[in-house]
């Protein structure tokens, strides 16, 4: 089998849409097509009837042209090269470009990579009759609905491919994957569990572990880390801040760049907890230093990463080396978004109502911060329960017996 290497982002001369065009242009300049007709202009027909008569012909030409592109629009659903998952996807990621984020897509982009190569392989090996999802049949779907789950992923992120792997095939006009879903023939589960988060030894154990990392990373991985835990923070709210959104004098942060963005996320402006506040400090006369010493005056980003003595934002690749760096330091497996539901929970614990962790974490419902970010521990629910129980009934004989 051919090694799977398609090339991203570009559209060769010989691709199906380009084709289809050339063969459209051609069958328009022929002897066949529709604009080869003429108008027969002898002197026997009148003004009139020679204007009737090529209006009838420009009408005739305007639909065997409809009708040609509608049939050559099947065709390059069905033939669509070497690699037709790559370009079926593709073709859906630039239709929902206008109502999804770019990093939304760039994610989608990823997880649509991985299930093409899935195809290809299931392809390769005759368990699908074919890697055009125009052609997909049940077993198809099926047999790359078994290969998912047997990766062990996540019953949400299966529902994510799954649901991914549906608009692409609606892309293409083929409905198998609704109509299964419909008929109950795919079912993904559920794998809910509680909320994860770090206790507060594990949180110190990563802010002592990110001061034996070395240079500029070793601020801001303790930067982040307390910025992320206190004020329950998003990785991309973070890494996109600029450096106008910290104000020391009100002791604010401005959360600039929130998720949904001009869709439904709202810019807000949080008060920074006294917790925090050493550790700004800390950060803000390190950012100088830095910045004199590779000669920059001025710098836009709140986490300035320098390359060539230029400052700019931060990648999620640049974020994932810290992260990496700290868990070899630490020895504590861990993720960014750990660090925002570990926010919401040392509060619960601490006694703060779930209400106000909701509103602190922006969210409009306080099921989402309860199913998603934090609950109350099993453990201190009992105990507390415990106490109330004995509060209430603490004279009844049997309960004070063993109270002593």
């Amino acid at each position: 089998m051919a090694a799977y290497r398609p090339e991203r982002g570009r559209r060769h001369d010989d691709s199906p849409l380009h084709c289809n065009r050339s063969r459209k242009a051609a069958y328009k300049h022929s002897s066949s097509g529709p604009r080869a007709r003429t108008v027969n202009t002898s002197e026997s027909h009148s003004g009139s009837q020679r204007r009737q008569l090529a209006a009838r012909v420009r009408r005739t030409s305007r639909v065997q042209e409809d009708r040609f592109v509608e049939q050559d629009t099947h065709e390059e659903l069905i033939h669509m090269g070497r690699y037709p998952f790559v370009c079926a996807y593709r073709r859906y990621l630039r239709g929902v470009r206008a109502r999804l984020s770019e990093l939304t897509i760039a994610e989608r982009e990823r997880k649509l990579h991985h299930m093409a190569r899935l195809v290809q392989r299931l392809h390769g090996v005759g368990k699908i009759g074919s890697t055009n999802p125009a052609k997909f049949e049940e077993d198809d779907i099926i047999e790359i609905f078994l290969a998912l789950k047997a990766r062990g992923i996540a019953c949400e992120t299966l529902r994510k491919y799954i649901s991914m792997l549906k608009s692409v095939t609606r892309e293409c006009r083929n409905t198998v994957v609704d109509e299964m879903l419909a008929k109950g023939k795919l079912v993904v589960g559920s794998d809910r569990r509680e909320p994860t988060s770090l206790d507060k030894d594990e949180l110190e154990a990563l802010l002592d572990a990110s001061k034996q990392v070395s240079g500029w990373k070793r601020v801001v991985c303790r930067f982040s880390i307390a910025m992320m835990t206190f004020m329950m923070l998003r990785p991309g709210e973070l890494q996109k801040a600029s450096i106008g959104d910290l104000n020391t004098t009100k002791w604010t942060f401005l959360v600039a760049n929130p998720k949904g963005k001009e869709r439904y996320g709202e810019v807000k402006q949080l008060p920074i907890p006294d917790v925090l506040k050493p550790y700004v400090l800390e950060y803000l006369g390190e950012r100088d230093r830095m910045l004199r010493s590779c000669g920059i005056e001025n710098a836009t980003p709140l986490i300035p990463s320098i390359v060539c003595n230029k400052a700019g934002f931060y990648t999620q690749q640049g974020f994932g080396r810290l992260k990496k760096a700290i868990v070899e330091k630490s020895g504590i497996h861990f993720k960014w978004k750990t660090l925002r539901p570990t926010g919401g929970q040392l509060a619960l614990d601490a006694g703060v109502p779930i209400d106000m962790i909701s509103r602190m974490m922006r969210h409009t419902s306080v099921l989402t911060t309860e199913r998603y970010y934090c609950r109350a521990r099993a453990d201190l629910a009992y105990a507390r329960v415990n106490e109330a129980y004995n509060s209430l009934f603490g004279h009844e004989p049997a309960i004070a017996e063993k109270s002593v």
